[in-house]
């Protein structure tokens, strides 16, 4: 889907920005501001307050924040807030955490000439900022669908910077789901080749759909993790059931060590699997208990109230 946005991405802005990301995310984060106009006044485990200075353009391109806010609500010359374009007068809404609310909310409205639509705005004012609706992760990527475990976007776009994928390469998941690991792998790498595998036919439509709308050739297919009917596989991105939300921590003890030998099957020496996972404990003894392959990496994330952790896994010889 290709991205309207209703904010001049070219026009050179001077201003404090706050970027949200998710805890585990910051570094990389971090790497893609090195590039850009951007310096760095203060680092949290979920955000960073930039000075950034320069055209938004490059700054939308990153993968590592979902959200992208003013740090001073009023609107400063050239600073980002300047750079809306909206239909009409720019609209807003106040969140309920933001201290004095409806006084703020009344200010924005009178000396701006603001309108207050909390369905429908341009900015969204929270405690930490105003929010830009138009540089939201959503926004400047487009919507996927999801199933309800399906792997956060933010989450996705680390495992593939470390799946380290060469061009032409082949990506399998086989655990695809609704296919976000692969439409990510195929939008930040130049992969040869994507395949997805899941045992849940409703899934794969989804995976096939999202294909659709991204422009991806991701070969679909259903099967179980256990018994791929593929013969390599550069490459291995995959969000395997944590066993809470989504199976059990007893059907993963079966699931796992089927699931890690047909990775190791798979993959040529020296290929790797990036594996997001919060049956952490289960991971580990089962990769130790598989031939070939060793944990060379682990980044431990945090989402939704969990912390899984995502290993990089290698397999041995060449």
């Amino acid at each position: 889907m290709p991205f309207r946005p209703q904010i001049d991405l070219d026009r050179p802005v001077r201003d404090r920005l706050v970027l949200r990301t998710v805890p585990g995310a910051v570094d990389y984060l971090v790497e893609d501001l090195r590039a850009l106009p951007a310096t760095i006044l203060r680092r949290e485990p979920d955000r960073l307050l930039v000075e950034y200075t320069g055209a938004l353009r490059p700054l939308a391109a990153s993968r590592y924040f979902d959200i992208c806010a003013v740090e001073d609500t009023d609107p400063v010359e050239g600073g980002a807030l300047a750079a809306l374009q909206p239909d009409g007068p720019v609209r807003f809404r106040v969140g309920t955490g933001v201290p004095d609310r409806w006084k703020v909310r009344d200010q924005l409205a009178e000396r701006y000439g603001w309108v207050n639509d909390p369905r429908s705005w341009d900015v969204n004012v929270e405690p930490h900022g105003a929010e830009l609706g138009a540089l939201y992760l959503t926004q400047r990527f487009g919507e996927l669908r999801r199933t309800p475990a399906s792997t956060n976007p933010l989450v996705g776009a680390v495992m593939v910077r470390l799946a380290k994928i060469a061009p032409g390469q082949v990506v399998v998941d086989p655990f695809c789901g609704a296919g976000t690991l692969l439409v990510l792998a195929g939008e930040m790498a130049a992969p040869g080749r994507l395949v997805g595998a899941d045992a849940q036919a409703r899934w794969l439509a989804m995976a096939a759909d999202n294909a659709r709308r991204r422009d991806l050739a991701i070969g679909l297919v259903r099967a179980d993790a256990r018994a791929l009917p593929l013969r390599r596989a550069d490459r291995v991105v995959a969000n395997l059931p944590f066993g809470k939300r989504v199976g059990t921590h007893r059907v993963n003890e079966e699931l796992y060590p089927g699931a890690l030998r047909e990775i190791a099957r798979v993959l040529p020496g020296g290929g790797r699997a990036v594996l997001l996972t919060d049956d952490k404990r289960l991971f580990r003894e089962t990769v130790q208990r598989t031939p070939l392959l060793r944990v060379i990496k682990e980044v431990v994330l945090a989402r939704g109230g969990l912390h899984p952790s995502v290993y990089v896994v290698a397999k041995r010889g060449r």
